[in-house]
């Protein structure tokens, strides 16, 4: 039986200090994308990122390399960098990846994984009912580790840290979908029992059923992309916060 590899494949919502001026420049940014407060598709000026996060421009565009790595950002040629677009596309693919990845993973899990692993999907999953679901006016940080780390924990005993890397990236372009799709769409439009469907999952988990939770696991994602793709159809403009965006603290 195989333990859940290490917390350093389950988020970052405990994340160490960073050791460099470069990687602070990394989080912040990559937090204000994560979160839609750099707007999808809007430029990241030097000038203005470095009056933002009183961050010189170098350390800067050694964070926006990397991050175009992980593209969250987009390098537009001789001038310079934006903040990678959502498109119907992106989601539509992004989640039909995540899905050829994790449902194996989540497979190996059940059938390798131990009480160790067993535990991390308990204390995750409780994580996440003890905090409140994200709203467009609360970053809901705490909620969102605990929903990357129990997702993450229900695969980390498949075995292979390719997997797990690639989950791990295509969780935060996915979060990113979610986040916004929360920002842009009316409260009327956004019900749903999440809890109900995580709570789907975990029994699955913890039954060993790998059919049923693969199920629900697909469903899952499925409604999400679904629910992003209806909201970035009715015509959303992302430009008219990209503008207001940038002068945002």
């Amino acid at each position: 039986m195989k333990r859940a590899l290490g917390t350093e494949a389950i988020g970052d919502y405990r994340r160490p200090p960073p050791r460099t001026v470069a990687e602070q420049a990394y989080w912040l940014i990559r937090d204000d994308i994560q979160w839609g407060r750099l707007a999808p598709g809007s430029p990241l000026r030097f000038d203005e990122l470095r009056k933002r996060y009183d961050i010189g421009i170098s350390p800067l565009r050694e964070a926006l390399t990397r991050l175009a790595g992980e593209r969250l950002v987009t390098s537009v040629g001789q001038k310079g960098f934006k903040v990678a677009t959502l498109t119907n596309e992106d989601v539509l693919d992004t989640t039909a990846t995540r899905l050829v990845i994790e449902r194996e993973a989540l497979r190996r899990s059940i059938e390798k994984g131990d009480v160790h692993w067993e535990m991390s999907v308990v204390a995750a999953f409780h994580g996440l009912l003890h905090h409140s679901l994200p709203s467009p006016d609360d970053d809901g940080v705490s909620w969102q580790y605990f929903h990357r780390e129990f997702h993450m924990a229900l695969i980390s005993a498949c075995g292979s840290r390719w997997q797990l890397e690639f989950a791990g990236l295509l969780f935060d372009q996915a979060e990113r979908y979610r986040i916004v799709r929360e920002r842009i769409t009316p409260d009327d439009m956004l019900a749903r029992d999440i809890r109900a469907e995580h709570q789907t999952i975990f029994d699955a988990v913890m039954a060993r059923d790998a059919d049923r939770a693969v199920k629900a696991l697909t469903e899952h994602y499925e409604k999400t992309a679904q629910a992003v793709d209806t909201a970035l159809s009715r015509g959303f403009c992302f430009a008219e916060q990209a503008g207001s965006s940038q002068t945002k603290s």
